[in-house]
């Protein structure tokens, strides 16, 4: 067959021998009989009006522009739009080629929300969860990095993945607490918790344990406001011995009898402040060591109580982890807003308790 290996103007693939052609009886194009059915007419049927006329010469011409335009172009991988070969960005969409990008894309995908990102994105530009970790567990959860656990070992019948989304950034710290509580431990203690109660469990998100303590610590600096103020007079009274002479303007004598007043002043200050001091200030010690030995253990329970809630509620995947990463996480608004209103109450309070003692 003189077609023998030419390409098929319709589906380019070689005419054969034993295969069923078709010629067109007005342009002479050789063709497929499938190719023809399916098309139901010939394949230059829209030439046929300028008077064309296939050649095999014109068949072997088109071959090679063809293997030469598909061996040269490049193959946006944003858009799939076909530019010159020595194109550096897309013609259509403008983006930038590079010698890892011909094929298709190298960007990001989130392990959180699971949508695309840039190459370079350290962070998912639709959730903020870290993205491009290296790490063996960052396609499962990208909190487990550096934790060395795996997402699916359970810690109290919750997947530790679950967790780390839970905690976020202190997956790391608060993973191996939560496995200690999981094998019976009762206690452990937060430094966090005990320098910032009873702000910090606002700061976590742990509500009815922030209001319950923040009314602890309120009732306790009403009831210690007598021993606050008998403190503060004590204070006062040492200030103003201390600085009631002008050191530079006195003699010497003036200054040695100033220093045994002081002296006796300091001796008399510890005695009437010794016992305030150590009731306003054990009292209140003794209130952030509670907080901070009992601090994980409500952030652990609260934790499984909200997983086990939305477990409950929610079945697809992907709005799971959003759930579980909101409900837990960090809410530093909440603790500004703890801090400033319970300094704002108890002034409040201790003021208002001062003009009802002195109005009897």
């Amino acid at each position: 067959m003189k077609y023998n290996n030419l390409p098929c103007p319709c589906c380019k693939k070689p005419l054969r021998q034993e295969d069923d052609v078709v010629v067109c009886p007005v342009c002479a194009t050789p063709q497929h009989r499938d190719c023809w059915m399916e098309n139901g007419h010939c394949v230059n049927e829209n030439l046929h009006g300028s008077g064309y006329v296939w050649s095999s010469d014109s068949a072997k011409t088109e071959t090679v522009e063809e293997t030469v335009s598909s061996s040269e172009s490049k193959i946006c991988h944003i858009c799939g739009s076909e530019n010159p070969s020595d194109s550096l960005h897309c013609g259509n969409c403008g983006a930038l080629f590079g010698e890892d990008r011909q094929s298709e894309s190298n960007g990001k995908t989130c392990a959180f929300c699971g949508k695309e990102n840039d190459s370079d994105a350290l962070h998912c530009k639709y959730c903020g969860a870290p993205v491009g970790i290296n790490n063996p567990y960052v396609n499962d959860n990208p909190y487990l990095a550096g934790t060395g656990i795996a997402p699916d070992e359970l810690i109290g019948g919750i997947k530790a993945g679950d967790i780390a989304l839970y905690t976020q950034a202190a997956s790391k710290r608060y993973l191996p607490k939560f496995r200690r509580f999981a094998k019976g431990k009762k206690l452990s203690f937060n430094f966090a918790a005990f320098f910032f109660a009873p702000y910090w469990f606002f700061y976590r998100k742990i509500y009815k344990a922030g209001i319950f303590f923040i009314a602890l610590f309120v009732t306790a600096s009403l009831m210690l406001s007598g021993y606050s103020t008998e403190l503060i007079k004590c204070s006062d009274e040492y200030m103003n011995v201390m600085y009631g002479i002008d050191y530079e303007a006195a003699t010497e004598e003036e200054l040695a009898e100033h220093a045994k007043t002081l002296e006796q002043a300091s001796a008399e200050f510890v005695a009437k402040a010794k016992k305030p001091m150590l009731i306003v200030f054990g009292v209140d010690i003794l209130l952030h060591l509670i907080c901070a030995l009992i601090a994980d253990r409500l952030y652990y329970k609260k934790l499984k109580d909200d997983i086990k809630l939305i477990d409950e509620s929610v079945k697809e995947p992907n709005m799971r982890k959003l759930l579980i990463s909101r409900k837990g996480g960090l809410a530093p608004l909440s603790f500004a807003a703890s801090l400033l209103g319970y300094n704002s109450l108890v002034q409040l309070l201790v003021a208002g308790a001062d003009m009802i003692m002195n109005s009897l």
